[in-house]
């Protein structure tokens, strides 16, 4: 690894490091940032990669769970609903990567090697 921080911390108990590592080597062949505040860019596309395929894998279990239960299941709408909100957790961090990536971007097209005081007009909250 070199100059960026793997954000371990959210991580769950049972999810894997290693797949954490991989994402985030993949993601830095691709975007490969060249400073200090796209680092911090970066940083947050791998949070917001990582919960997107987290939510995914949630999201996949909660329909294998629906499509087994009967359709008179007591707990049928409680698992619906959840696919609900997971679905729109899916959405939210594919829009997240979709505005870090505008972020990185501009931030490139701009050509100002910003420091991380700049960092607020390129990149929303994570």
């Amino acid at each position: 690894m070199s100059n960026y921080s793997i954000p371990e911390s959210i991580l769950y108990p049972m999810e894997s490091r290693q797949d954490l590592l991989d994402l985030a080597n993949q993601l830095r062949l691709e975007y490969q940032p060249q400073n200090a505040a796209e680092d911090e860019i970066f940083e947050r596309i791998i949070v917001a990669a990582w919960l997107r395929k987290r939510y995914e894998k949630v999201r996949s279990k909660l329909y294998d769970k629906k499509n087994a239960m009967p359709v008179e299941s007591p707990n049928l709408s409680v698992t619906i609903d959840s696919i609900r909100r997971f679905q729109h957790e899916v959405e939210q961090q594919k829009k997240q990567l979709s505005n870090l990536r505008k972020s990185l971007r501009r931030l490139r097209e701009t050509g100002v090697n910003s420091n991380l005081e700049d960092l607020h007009e390129f990149a929303p909250a994570a």
